[in-house]
């Protein structure tokens, strides 16, 4: 017999045992900090079972996004039938999806299999600066993507471009979740890590509830993948059976936590640590 502390049981060799599974559908980082690899890892560490479903391919380290290529449409197709057809995932993360034809597909598969628990982080630029989306992406990506939506996660500059409003203090913070919630039917969790004096979080509902999630600012440069880590960790935490408010609390202790690992990898902005609480 072992002891299995994280999961609160003991567990005899041989016994079958089972997990939620979280799927994500993001593109490749070469570096490991973000997309797909950060994704997995962040599920691993919270306890629920990682698929994914590459929907892009980018060539990138931790000074910035060398390459981005996409994935074909029908393989991307195929993997998300894949992936309904066997361990169907409890909960789905969704990231950057290289091109129109991408958004388009995934957007129709997942309704098609009716996907629950959809946390959309609307990446638009890298942690590095390197844009990610272009105009017509970002404009399929709302009108695709975000129907589906329990959750979207914008930072600060993807709400301005979602909203066309500039966010510079709390109360716009605020008007932007408000905005995009009430617009596209789905909760909205507008981050702050861009601010200048902390790193709180405001989460609208579309039905008009607030509330603010407070997070002291951690003098950390590595911060490559946080908004990846952050949504996983949210995606994962539904999978589980939070509510929606308990799920962005534990998510936001467990990105503080990698942030406050002080990991420190790469020349540029550098990864987290992922794996801080298994140390």
């Amino acid at each position: 017999m072992r002891g299995d502390a994280r999961h609160g049981y003991e567990k005899t060799e041989g016994t079958p045992t089972t997990l939620p599974a979280v799927l994500t559908v993001a593109t490749t980082d070469s570096s490991g900090g973000a997309g797909i690899a950060a994704d997995l890892k962040t599920m691993l560490a919270n306890d629920v079972y990682g698929e994914c479903v590459i929907a892009g391919i980018t060539a990138q380290n931790t000074t910035g996004v060398r390459a981005i290529a996409p994935v074909d449409a029908s393989l991307i197709a195929s993997q998300i039938d894949a992936v309904f057809d066997d361990i169907r995932p409890a909960a789905v993360k969704i990231g950057v999806i290289v091109g129109r034809e991408a958004i388009e597909t995934v957007a129709g598969r997942l309704r098609a299999h009716g996907a629950a628990n959809v946390v959309v982080d609307p990446v638009m630029v890298a942690t590095s600066g390197s844009e990610l989306s272009d105009d017509a992406s970002v404009v399929t990506m709302v009108r695709e993507l975000f129907p589906l939506a329990t959750l979207i996660t914008p930072n600060i500059p993807e709400a301005q471009v979602l909203t066309g409003e500039t966010i510079t203090d709390r109360a716009a913070m605020e008007r932007a979740a408000r905005t995009l919630a009430a617009r596209h039917g789905c909760a909205a969790l507008v981050k702050g890590g861009h601010g200048t004096n902390d790193a709180n979080d405001v989460l609208a509902y579309p039905g008009g509830d607030v509330r603010w999630f407070a997070s002291a600012r951690i003098a950390n440069p590595n911060t490559h993948g946080t908004g990846c880590t952050l949504s996983s960790a949210i995606a994962s935490r539904l999978a589980l059976g939070d509510t929606l408010d308990d799920a962005i609390a534990h998510a936001k202790a467990y990105l503080n936590g990698a942030l406050r690992a002080q990991l420190d990898l790469g020349a540029g902005s550098g990864p987290m640590d992922h794996g801080w609480a298994r140390h």
